[in-house]
This record gives structure tokens, sequence and C-alpha cells, in this order.
């Protein structure tokens, strides 16, 4: 069974994040913002993820918030709960990344809660 972390990056300086989200050992590490080309110092943009991570990172844009309110409403759940099982395959830990620091304020413990269901 894969397990599922999660990881926000909200209020954290960049060095502190990246050191906090290698501390989790995720095989993959899974974007699910809305919209991930604009955040601070662009550190945090796709680009500059893919560029950071390499092919252990992925946006899936179905798994957005798309009214940024709890419980949330996704752009497409049922299309990104599939590509999220699919990239599952064959991994150990999986960290869903979102920009909220508190999990339990974000819609990625939502997504959890439904994948490890």
């Amino acid at each position: 069974m894969v397990e599922v972390v999660t990881i926000g990056y909200g209020g954290k300086k960049p060095d502190a994040f990246f050191a906090e989200l290698e501390a989790l050992g995720a095989d993959l590490v899974v974007d699910v913002r809305a919209n991930p080309f604009h955040a601070f110092l662009g550190v945090y943009t796709k680009r500059g993820l893919e560029e950071r991570l390499g092919g252990t990172y992925v946006w899936v844009k179905e798994l957005g918030n798309s009214t940024r309110e709890l419980p949330p409403t996704l752009v497409d759940e049922t299309v990104g709960l599939a590509k999220l099982r699919a990239l599952m395959v064959g991994c150990r830990r999986i960290a869903l990344l979102c920009a909220e620091k508190d999990e339990t304020q974000c819609h990625r413990s939502y997504i959890k809660a439904k994948i490890t269901a």
C-alpha cells in the first residue's frame, strides 16, 4: 500500500521547505494546486518545481480546488483521482503539495482521505 503524506509551502522559506520535503522521502510529489504558475519568488511555480525536482514532480490540474473553500470543489474529482491512482503504481510514498501550510485547512486533506479510503 502506498503511503500518502502532504506538504504545504505557505510561510516557509525555500530552504526549509525543500529540507522538509526531502525528509518526507516521497517517491513522487503531486502538485494539487489549481494554478501552479504563479507563486512566491517563482520557487514554487510549476516550472520552478519541475527544475528542482525533475521527474519526481507532477501537476494534476484536475485535483485543484476551484473554489478555495472546504469542502473543496475539485476541478474534476473523478479524472483527478484516477490519474493519482495511476501515478501511485510502483510508489511506496507520495506527497501531495499545495500552498496552505496547515493540512487541515487545505483540500489536500480531502484528497488524501479519498485516495486512502
